[in-house]
Formats: structure tokens, sequence, C-alpha cells
């Protein structure tokens, strides 16, 4: 079974937990980034805002570790359910990068 999955968009990073590690010394962070942009629905532009929980593992983890709360990120990655008990979408980093203006 396979199909699209891909999401990108920007955002504020507005909160970074502590990094765990899996059993197998895999680094995890666990973020929230705050996007808010303009988008055309229906013929008619609106104003469309949300927050997201945002997951790194690996390298990605090691790497946005040192990014600062409050930087302009866009991340490119793919949805997941947060757990096996709750199926809630978490966006799984594969690339991100640093927007001007930080």
């Amino acid at each position: 079974m396979s199909g699209e999955n891909t999401v990108r968009i920007s955002g504020v990073l507005v909160a970074k937990e502590a990094m765990r590690w899996t059993p197998a010394r895999v680094p995890v962070l666990e973020l929230r980034i705050e996007h808010q942009s303009r988008q055309m629905e229906a013929g008619a532009e609106r104003e469309v805002s949300c927050e997201l929980s945002v997951r790194a593992v690996g390298p990605a983890a090691q790497q946005i570790e040192v990014v600062a709360p409050g930087s302009r990120i866009a991340i490119e990655g793919f949805l997941a359910a947060k757990s096996a008990r709750n199926r809630a979408p978490v966006l799984h980093i594969r690339t991100f990068e640093l927007l001007e203006g930080n």
C-alpha cells in the first residue's frame, strides 16, 4: 500500500521539548509551529492559521535542536499518527530550512 503523503509548510517555531532518545539511541525532538497565511478558497482569499505538532527524528532532530523558538522555518515532511493510541496527525520532518528574517 503506497500513496502520496508530502506536506510543505512554513511557520514560526513556537515550542520545543527537550531531546529524547529511543531505546536504539535515535534522537527524537517534539516541536510546535504556528502557520499564518492568505489562501484562495472557492474564488475568495481568506486568512488561515493553525498550530501543528512536528516531530524530528535522527539527524533532523540534532540539526533543528539548535533553532531558537521564534525562528521562521519551512518544513517538508509527511503526516503520521502521533502514536498507536493517539491518531492525531504529527508532521514528521524530512527537511527544513531557516527563512529570512530570523
